[in-house]
């Protein structure tokens, strides 16, 4: 095995000689790469090539163990997030799947030299095919999809950044990071969580919710309800929806909306990620601005602005 302080994911390749801990060791054999990390923490990575030069990693992992801060898996599920990777042209496309509570979600982060592509709230996604997933990709980035965030890499002396287009928005991870975005080993994967370390804020949740009160969640000891509950929600949206909109089963019939329920539990920030047409997106944000005040989530027994999809059916009875 050769070593090399990290391996770089661009090249399929070790890159610079060993000046300090941790490093990694690196063994190819014909159409594979095995990838040890010397951080005992870290784990090990098999790289496989498929053709055309694409390069596959598969990976499994438990969800994160946190205490009030990350939910954990469902019991019957082994493990609790899955990563399908793909490596071409300096490209890296990262298909993640989590296993939440007996239910499956899934989404791609598109990874160059200088850009990321975050795309969330994807639906039925074929592995298998790869050349079919990537056309999938492509169509979406040049369409300009709702569901395609862009995010512009910035380097820092101790980070890298990736800073979102237009927005506060941003994931960052340190220059050693490994796990999410690449292969760099020195800090444990179960440390990172959408590329951040929460080792900054996770031992002392109480003081980082201080000092962070407008943070937005999208994990919660409590997620937001309806008042009533999930039954009254339904009761909701059939009576105020346009029924002359009702679509039948052959097609599409469901607008999904990003919100962001306050902490006073007023809705905010709605947007459009899960399109029918103009006229049912419209209704349905129409919908949500009538809403009443959710109850709010709670994180560590304080409430917190928190970031969820709505669904709204337009399905015909």
């Amino acid at each position: 095995m050769e070593r090399y302080q990290t391996f770089d994911e661009y090249t399929m390749a070790g890159k610079g000689r060993v000046t300090g801990m941790p490093f990694v060791y690196v063994k190819r054999h014909r159409d594979s790469i095995f990838v040890l990390s010397t951080n005992k923490n870290d784990s090990a990575r098999l790289y496989v090539k498929i053709g055309n030069n694409i390069w596959y990693s598969h990976m499994e992992y438990d969800m994160w163990k946190k205490k009030n801060y990350i939910p954990s898996k469902d019991k019957l599920s082994k493990t609790a997030r899955v990563y399908d990777r793909f490596f071409y042209n300096d490209t890296i496309m990262e298909v993640e799947t989590d296993y939440i509570s007996g239910k499956q979600y899934q989404q791609l982060f598109i990874k160059c030299k200088n850009d990321l592509y975050y795309i969330r709230n994807m639906e039925h996604l074929n592995n298998t095919r790869v050349v079919d997933l990537q056309k999938k990709v492509n169509n979406l980035i040049l369409s300009n999809d709702k569901r395609v965030n862009k995010y512009t890499l910035r380097e820092e002396k101790e980070r890298y950044v990736y800073q979102g287009k237009n927005s506060s928005d941003s994931y960052s991870y340190e220059r050693k990071a490994y796990g999410l975005w690449g292969i760099q080993p020195g800090i444990e994967e179960t440390y990172l969580y959408n590329g951040i370390d929460i080792r900054e804020y996770a031992n002392n949740l109480e003081g980082y919710q201080h000092d962070h009160s407008d943070n937005i969640y999208e994990v919660a000891d409590e997620g937001p309800e309806f008042p009533g509950g999930t039954r009254k929600f339904y009761e909701f949206v059939r009576n105020n929806r346009d029924s002359s909109l009702l679509l039948d089963d052959k097609r599409s019939n469901r607008v999904i909306l990003e919100v962001i329920i306050e902490k006073d539990g007023c809705i905010t920030n709605a947007r459009v990620v899960k399109s029918i047409d103009l006229l049912h997106d419209n209704d349905a944000l129409s919908i949500i601005g009538k809403m009443p005040n959710w109850i709010p989530a709670k994180l560590n027994d304080s409430t917190v602005r928190y970031k969820m999809l709505i669904p709204v059916s337009y399905k015909l009875h």
